[in-house]
């Protein structure tokens, strides 16, 4: 039996050469608008990005640090000056060999300052013989605990207006072979001109092993 090929059964015949050009043109087209529509939304993207990193930089608050400080540091009222305090050299009673002074400093004025560090003590025996009191944090009769790896300022005693009080402790030990001081020298941290002479009625022969401790708030020269 013979079968002959029906329409459906022809051979398949490809389109017009000219209009698959055509076609593939526009693909090619259509492929170039969607890449330049996704270079300029990325450009756009980074645009905002930078505008917004700029406009946090300028309203945010701003950090300093300090030396080898790791974290921020608040700024401490202005230094104190001379005619904003009233010194006072004041006599403590120790024990076991030890006796001392508080160098208590009162702010007068009407404004805050403050003081930070160690007042410079020096001891005058009779003869003119000066010895300078040395730094410490702390001894047996006051001071502060601190932590030197710390790697952190000493803490700054801000006086309120009118009244508020700062003081910083001064030691030593007893020597009866010591022939005394007649007269303490004492030089205020950071204040211009802060320089005062405080004179024994007698010797002091605690002249032992003399230290000065920093600046604390309040009146008793010691933070344990």
């Amino acid at each position: 039996m013979i079968i002959t090929p029906t329409e459906h059964d022809a051979p398949y015949e490809s389109s017009d050469p000219t209009e698959l050009l055509i076609k593939e043109a526009r693909q090619k087209a259509r492929r170039r608008r969607l890449t330049a529509g996704v270079v300029l939304l990325a450009a756009l993207l980074v645009v905002v990005v930078l505008l917004v990193a700029v406009g946090v930089g300028r309203t945010g608050p701003k950090k300093t640090t300090t030396g080898d400080l790791a974290k921020t540091v608040t700024s401490a009222s202005p230094t104190c000056l001379r005619s904003q305090l009233r010194v006072a050299f004041v006599g403590v009673s120790g024990g076991l060999g030890h006796e001392g002074s508080l160098i208590q400093v009162t702010n007068v004025s009407g404004k805050v300052c403050s003081l930070t560090g160690y007042p410079r003590v020096t001891g005058v025996f009779a003869s003119g013989v000066e010895r300078i009191f040395k730094d410490t944090f702390n001894g047996y009769l006051g001071g502060i605990n601190y932590n030197p790896s710390s790697r952190t300022k000493l803490p700054a005693a801000t006086l309120r207006a009118r009244h508020g009080v700062a003081s910083s402790m001064e030691e030593s030990v007893l020597r009866l072979t010591c022939t005394g001081f007649t007269s303490y020298v004492v030089s205020l941290p950071h204040v211009t001109g802060g320089t005062y002479t405080f004179h024994n009625s007698f010797p002091d022969r605690y002249c032992f092993q003399p230290e000065v401790h920093p600046f604390v708030l309040g009146s008793t020269g010691s933070v344990r």
